[in-house]
């Protein structure tokens, strides 16, 4: 199905189309290799994932890594709000 209004991602002389608002803010801010890197990560950290004690330390991790992404997140959200 073809999107009807679709999101579109000007750089220079390109011009990208963008899946949703997530794929547009990574290819506006140039942050597609910092998130396979950090998708990378999380596939290597589940990997080591073989038992419930192991499970919760992969978890803490996650935890920690969202914990201090949260005010950034909600810095960035709030100046979508304001546009």
């Amino acid at each position: 199905m073809k999107n009807k209004n679709p999101l579109y991602v000007v750089k220079g002389k390109n011009v990208e189309q963008a899946a949703n608002f997530f794929d547009m803010l990574l290819k506006k801010f140039d942050l597609e290799p910092v998130f396979n890197f950090l998708q990378q990560i999380f596939a290597m950290l589940l990997q080591q994932v073989q038992n419930y004690p192991m499970f919760l330390v992969i978890k803490g991790y996650i935890d920690q890594l969202f914990v201090q992404l949260m005010p950034i997140l909600q810095q960035v959200s709030g100046m979508f709000a304001k546009a």
